[in-house]
Order: C-alpha cells, then sequence, then structure tokens
C-alpha cells in the first residue's frame, strides 16, 4: 500500500510540474505570422537574456512622435549559434528591422531580419553574420 500511495504521489508531482516545462510561450496568439512591416530607427537596447533576446528602438513617425518598439527574438544559445553576440548592436545605431508585429496593435514584434545602416543584413532566423 505505502508503495502505491508513493507512486501516486510521485505521478501526480510529474504531472503537475509537466505543464511548466511544457509552458514556453506561443507566438502565434500574440504575433500575426502572416504580416511582416519593416521599421528603421535608432537601437536604444539590446537586452542580451533568456527566455528570448529582445531589441528595443526608437521609431520617429511623421509627426516627429517617438514610439519605442519592443521586439522579440530567438534565445541566447541559438543567437549565438546564428553568429550574435551581445556586443552586436550598439544602442545609437540606425536599424532597420523586419518583424511579425502584434495581433493587438502593440508597438512590439518578433524579429525576422536586421539591416544596419550600410546594408549589413542581420538575420534573427538562420545564419547571422558575425559583426564584433
Amino acid at each position: 500500500m505505502k508503495k502505491l500511495l508513493m507512486f501516486l504521489v510521485v505521478l501526480a508531482c510529474l504531472s503537475l510540474s509537466a505543464g511548466s516545462l511544457l509552458a514556453h510561450h506561443g507566438r502565434g496568439a500574440t504575433y500575426d505570422g502572416d504580416k511582416e512591416i519593416k521599421l528603421t530607427g535608432t537601437l536604444t537596447e539590446l537586452a542580451w537574456r533568456n527566455p528570448d533576446v529582445a531589441i528595443y528602438m526608437d521609431v520617429k513617425d511623421a509627426s516627429g512622435k517617438v514610439t519605442n518598439w519592443a521586439f522579440e527574438s530567438s534565445n541566447v544559445s541559438t543567437m549565438s549559434r546564428e553568429g550574435w553576440s551581445r556586443n552586436i548592436l550598439k544602442p545609437g545605431q540606425q536599424i532597420t528591422v523586419t518583424f511579425n508585429p502584434s495581433r493587438a496593435g502593440s508597438p512590439i514584434g518578433v524579429v525576422r531580419t536586421v539591416t544596419l545602416a550600410d546594408g549589413t543584413l542581420i538575420r534573427s532566423r538562420g545564419n547571422a553574420n558575425t559583426l564584433d
């Protein structure tokens, strides 16, 4: 009886923890994968962290209003394998980001490509050029 009870307790614990193991966010509900937008602006931060590397950029609209956009990319280990590092982009750089936008219209998106002012293309998906 003790073995059966212990087995059920262990099984219950494993079942409860399985949800958190599979809980990495799905992007489909948040971002529009069928739509791509391209914006140019000034890099304010490259947040080199897990679960995902983030790129923050100030974009000025036609009226002069500045909006800080946040772009989600892959995790640190994936980005490193693709040639990225925490020094690949520097605050103040002019960059162009192609991304899948938020379905809610928020100033957020998932990065598809980053292009530097000199035309150098860096991708967050596939192989990136090493720039440092």
